[in-house]
């Protein structure tokens, strides 16, 4: 695996400082900074379900992770914080990282108005039902494979 790209939504305040903090690291391999709803994300990825709704890596070998498992290939991704992807994908933290991804992936609305510094967020997953109330289920990251 060479390059990945990281698809995140681009109207979320929280997903844009993610990735400006990431665009900011050296990394193990290339990575492409996608915004989900720009026409190239549309064109190359709109099949992917999560699309715009949660954070999506795709390796160029196309492979995909979604929600926590993207955060943990993001890390892997990263000279400084390979090591704890391996630690934050194991048996015993990997309930925590999860828990804490979904938590500030439930909380974006909140989060993204304290970083606008009170502006109105522009958050889409926070305003769009299109799976009803609730999100859909987001796979354990003990159930994705580790990226390499």
């Amino acid at each position: 695996m060479e390059r990945l790209t990281v698809l995140y939504d681009e109207h979320c305040a929280i997903c844009r400082r993610c990735r400006d903090w990431l665009a900011g690291q050296r990394t193990h391999v290339e990575l492409e900074l996608l915004a989900a709803g720009s026409p190239a994300a549309k064109q190359r990825y709109g099949s992917v379900p999560w699309l715009g709704q949660e954070l999506v890596v795709v390796n160029d070998l196309g492979s995909v992770w979604m929600g926590p498992a993207a955060f943990i290939t993001c890390l892997w991704a990263t000279v400084r914080y390979r090591e704890w992807s391996y630690r934050l994908s194991g048996p015993t933290l990997a309930p925590m990282a999860e828990g804490f991804f979904r938590a500030i992936t439930k909380r974006r609305l909140r989060w993204s108005v304290y970083l606008s510094e009170g502006a109105e967020p522009e958050c889409t997953w926070c305003e769009r039902p299109s799976f009803g109330s609730e999100p859909p289920p987001l796979p354990s990251i003990d159930h994705v494979s580790q990226p390499g």
